[in-house]
C-alpha cells in the first residue's frame, strides 16, 4: 500500500478553470430556448399561401433548407477549425472514428430538421 503525504501532491494545480460566468449561463440559456420557441413561428412565416385553396405550401423545396444549412456549416466549421488550431486541427476533422460519431449526429439533427420543414 502506498503512502501519501502533504509532499506528494504539493505540485498538483488544484484551482480549476472558472468556466463561463453564471450570468453567461444564463443568458445562453434564454438565449437557445427562444431561437427553439420562435422557430416554428419563423418556418409558418416563411410559407406562402395558395390563393385558390387558402392553404399554406413552401415555395421552395423543404430539404433546400437543410442543404443550405449544411454547406454554411461545413464552411463555417471548417474555417473556424483552421482559424483556431490551424492545419493540424483542420486535419483531425477528417479522423475516421469522431467522423462516425458526427456524422451519426448530424444524420439525426438534419433529419429533424427535415420534419420540422414537413410539418
Amino acid at each position: 500500500m502506498q503512502n501519501y503525504s502533504e509532499k506528494t501532491f504539493k505540485n498538483l494545480k488544484t484551482d480549476a478553470p472558472a468556466g463561463p460566468s453564471a450570468a453567461l449561463q444564463v443568458g445562453l440559456f434564454c438565449f437557445f430556448v427562444m431561437t427553439r420557441a420562435i422557430h416554428p413561428t419563423i418556418i409558418d412565416a416563411s410559407k406562402s399561401v395558395d390563393p385558390e385553396t387558402g392553404k399554406k405550401y413552401f415555395a421552395y423545396g423543404e430539404m433546400t433548407v437543410v442543404l443550405g444549412e449544411t454547406v454554411v456549416t461545413l464552411i463555417v466549421a471548417q474555417m473556424m477549425a483552421l482559424a483556431l488550431g490551424g492545419m493540424k486541427e483542420w486535419k483531425a476533422i477528417w479522423d475516421p472514428k469522431p467522423m462516425k460519431v458526427f456524422s451519426f449526429i448530424g444524420f439525426v439533427y438534419a433529419l429533424g430538421d427535415f420534419l420540422e420543414m414537413a410539418s
